[in-house]
């Protein structure tokens, strides 16, 4: 699973980008994966990370099944794809 796609959809789904620095990678391993959404005008936060039984199911799928995988993925409920975990301050080192 290419964990770099989630970028690509918290960028899809809040317009936020690389380009406009309102949106920024970082190093993590498999399970240190997660997402935080931050509303600037309240300071309101949320972060979501991969759902440990998702990556199961998805870390290997065959490149020849990748299309297959990603609308199997589309027809999925939220709550099998990510889990809410507690959001860091703003600024917090990760």
């Amino acid at each position: 699973m290419q964990f770099s796609c989630i970028a690509d959809g918290a960028a899809a789904a809040t317009g936020a980008s690389l380009g406009k620095l309102n949106l920024s990678l970082v190093e993590a391993s498999e399970a240190g994966v997660e997402t935080t959404c931050r509303r600037r005008s309240t300071g309101q936060a949320m972060t979501l990370r991969p759902s440990a039984a998702f990556r199961a199911r998805f870390r290997d799928v065959p490149r020849a099944q990748l299309a297959a995988a990603g609308q199997e993925v589309l027809s999925l409920p939220d709550g099998e794809v990510f889990e809410e975990v507690p959001t860091p301050p703003a600024g917090a080192p990760r």
